[in-house]
C-alpha cells in the first residue's frame, strides 16, 4: 500500500514580480504545478501556465527522476517574500513549498536538507520578537564606508531589514538599510540566530518586522554607532520625528557656506570701516 509523504523546500522564483494591486503575489494555500523541463534535469514551479521558478537542484534532480516514473505531487504554497540582489533590488521571490505525494513500496523518498525547516512550529522563543518593540545594537557599522552614511541618519529615522539567507559568512544574515537603499550595518548573529529560533527564523516564516533607528552613538564620523528599535507588525505606536531626505541632506552644505560667507562679509566691512576712520 502507498504511504503518503511529504517534504518541505525553498525555490527562488524569479518569474514572480513586485506584487500590485491588479497583480498581486499568489496567495499562502495556492496549489502550484511542478513539471521537468523538457531540455535538461530541472523541476519547473508553474502558476498559470507561466514558468516563475525551479526547484533547488538536491530536491529537483529526485522530483525529476520521480516524475519520469510518472510519480505525481501536490505543491502547496506556505510563504513567500521578497528576494534582492546585492543592489537593493528585488529580482522575484522566495516561496515556500510544502509537497505532498505518495510513495510506493520500494519507491526511495524524496530526501530534502535536514536543517531547512519553512513552516511555523510551537516556539517559545518568538515570544521575545512578537508585539513588543525590543531594542539591539546595529553590527558592522565600520565597514564599506557606512561611517559617512550613518553621519547623515538622524535618531528616529526608519529603516528597513532584508533577510540575506545567501551570505557566505552567516545563513541568517539580516542587513540594516535606509529607505533608500544605503547599508547601515547587520543585525547581530546573537539576535538573528538562524535555525535557533531567533529574529532570521521568524523573518522566513513571514513574520513582518519595523524598525527604526533609537538613537547615534559616538562623537565623530569615525566611531559612530546605531542602536535600533524592532517591533513586530506594521508600525510603531508613537510618531517619530521628521526623517532627513536626500534632498535636506543636499541644503545643509549650502547652509553652511552662505553662513561662512557672511561671517567674513561682516569682518571685511568692518576692517574698511576702520581704514576710513583712520584717514
Amino acid at each position: 500500500m502507498a504511504k503518503r509523504r511529504v517534504f518541505r523546500t525553498r525555490a527562488k522564483c524569479p518569474g514572480i514580480q513586485r506584487p500590485t494591486i491588479l497583480a498581486p503575489w499568489p496567495t499562502y494555500g495556492r496549489e502550484v504545478t511542478l513539471d521537468k523541463s523538457p531540455t535538461n534535469a530541472e523541476v519547473n514551479i508553474i502558476i498559470n501556465d507561466d514558468i516563475v521558478g525551479q526547484l533547488d537542484t538536491e530536491v529537483g534532480n529526485s522530483v525529476a527522476l520521480a516524475l519520469e516514473r510518472g510519480q505525481s505531487f501536490k505543491a502547496i504554497i506556505e510563504k513567500i517574500f521578497p528576494m534582492y540582489n546585492d543592489r537593493f533590488k528585488e529580482i522575484g521571490a522566495y516561496m515556500d513549498l510544502k509537497v505532498e505525494y505518495l510513495l510506493e513500496k520500494g519507491q526511495p523518498a524524496i530526501e530534502t536538507k535536514r536543517y531547512w525547516r519553512c513552516v511555523d512550529s510551537p516556539d517559545a522563543s518568538h515570544e521575545q520578537y512578537a508585539s513588543r518593540p525590543f531594542l539591539t545594537k546595529v553590527a558592522g557599522v565600520t565597514f564599506e564606508g557606512r561611517q559617512r552614511i550613518i553621519a547623515r541618519c538622524s535618531d528616529g529615522e526608519r529603516l528597513k531589514l532584508v533577510r540575506e539567507p545567501d551570505n557566505r559568512y552567516d545563513k541568517g544574515a539580516i542587513k540594516v538599510m535606509r529607505l533608500n537603499g544605503q547599508q547601515l550595518g547587520y543585525i547581530p548573529q546573537d539576535v538573528s540566530r538562524s535555525g535557533g529560533g531567533g529574529l532570521a527564523d521568524q523573518m522566513d516564516r513571514g513574520t513582518e518586522y519595523q524598525c527604526r533607528i533609537s538613537n547615534i552613538t559616538g562623537g565623530d564620523e569615525r566611531n559612530l554607532g546605531v542602536n535600533s528599535e524592532i517591533t513586530e507588525g506594521v508600525g510603531f505606536d508613537n510618531v517619530l520625528p521628521e526623517e532627513k531626505t536626500s534632498a535636506s541632506l543636499k541644503v545643509e552644505p549650502a547652509h553652511n557656506n552662505l553662513g561662512w560667507f557672511l561671517v567674513v562679509a561682516v569682518v571685511v566691512l568692518f576692517v574698511i570701516i576702520v581704514i576710513v576712520q583712520i584717514k
